[in-house]
């Protein structure tokens, strides 16, 4: 595994553990670190064993967004130079809401500003009771561009009117109200949480569960509507006639518990 100076990555099974890692100051995002984070996502979508990928925060915080000092630069250089960085800040976000595997953004001190995009890409969210967010771009004069588009997504537009417009900051309680974060865990209990729902998904057929997934993401996109009879009547075909969609029907007709992890043992 590449040695990352930003960033590190450590595989358990069938789960990979992406930590920020810029401690000193709060995890900040810059474009070394946005560089780093598309190798590593790079890196664990070749991997087939991997079911899950698990991103947190070394340190007090998960993230404090973007790096003052990067935005700072910004006036002393070329407006498309800055594009430029902030186009792979876009794309990254981009690879986190499409990738292969199930993400889970496991949040706790601080998510600030860009912080919120890795939050509402990932497929799930899970945040200690005593983290604080915020959208406090506006008060810079500038605004969560990027991430917008991830944010609507997860929260209604009336309420991303209300965190955004006044960039005050907010509790996890009003996070997990809204739909930003999917789940609350008591301080200290954020591995207890992330096992519990890895656990639950664990039954399903990793196949399907990301045949389900791009499924959603067409849907959210507006690719998949009700004239998708021939693609989706496909999708369910494939699987079906698929090692794990005979496994399953196998098992509920016998009335067991069907093994993904020896087919997948077998394919490997």
């Amino acid at each position: 595994m590449k040695n990352w100076k930003n960033i590190e990555l450590t595989i358990i099974g069938q789960r990979a553990n992406l930590v920020l890692s810029r401690p000193k100051v709060h995890n900040a995002l810059n474009p070394e670190m946005i560089e780093e984070l598309h190798e590593a996502l790079d890196a664990v979508s070749q991997m087939e064993q991997i079911q899950f990928l698990v991103m947190s925060g070394e340190g007090k915080s998960f993230c404090a967004g973007a790096d003052i000092n990067w935005f700072a630069e910004a006036v002393n250089k070329a407006k498309s130079d800055n594009w430029q960085e902030y186009l792979r800040m876009a794309e990254l976000l981009k690879e986190i809401h499409q990738f292969s595997k199930i993400t889970i953004a496991a949040v706790h001190g601080n998510v600030l500003g860009g912080a919120n995009g890795l939050v509402a890409a990932s497929d799930f969210a899970i945040s200690e009771r005593s983290t604080t967010f915020a959208f406090g771009e506006i008060k810079l004069g500038i605004v969560p561009a990027t991430i917008t588009p991830f944010l609507t997504k997860r929260v209604s537009v009336q309420n991303l009117k209300k965190l955004m417009y006044s960039g005050d900051r907010f509790g996890a309680a009003e996070a997990h109200l809204v739909g930003l974060v999917d789940f609350l865990a008591d301080d200290g209990k954020l591995e207890k949480v992330i096992g519990e729902l890895m656990k639950g998904l664990e039954t399903s057929s990793p196949k399907a569960l990301r045949a389900c997934k791009q499924l959603l993401i067409k849907a959210q996109m507006g690719d998949l509507t009700i004239e998708s009879s021939e693609y989706t009547a496909a999708v369910l075909a494939d699987l079906i006639h698929s090692d794990e969609g005979q496994e399953g029907l196998r098992a509920f007709l016998e009335k067991r518990k069907p093994d993904w992890q020896k087919l997948n043992v077998v394919e490997n």
